[in-house]
């Protein structure tokens, strides 16, 4: 376990994220599920963590979370994008799932515009 616990932040439009997602049974809960996770275990920790590549000197990272009362995997699930801003604080940016966004320059599109990059 990490010595000092995560802290969290979401970005302004992750209400937004949650309004496009309305469709499925849990999306709120879920990320709360995994953002208790990713509280206690950090980066390193926490499965399904991988650097988001395309931002140069930001740390950017995209994570799979469970979709809670769904019956898939997770890698049928949502998709949480992060910036790591200091070794223990985070802030989400996007959360979403795939059908919302199309593919993964669209996804690294939405994060940009997020960034103001």
């Amino acid at each position: 376990m990490t010595s000092n616990p995560m802290e969290l932040s979401r970005h302004d439009d992750i209400e937004k994220d949650f309004r496009n997602l309305r469709r499925f049974p849990a999306p709120k809960e879920s990320l709360e599920a995994w953002e208790r996770l990713f509280c206690l275990k950090g980066v390193k920790e926490t499965p399904g963590i991988d650097q988001f590549p395309g931002f140069s000197e930001l740390k950017i990272y995209k994570g799979r979370v469970v979709p809670l009362r769904e019956n898939i995997g997770k890698s049928k699930g949502y998709r949480v994008i992060f910036q790591l801003i200091e070794n223990e604080c985070c802030k989400i940016i996007v959360f979403s799932r795939h059908g919302i966004y199309h593919d993964e320059h669209d996804l690294i599109r939405i994060v940009k515009d997020r960034l103001g990059i």
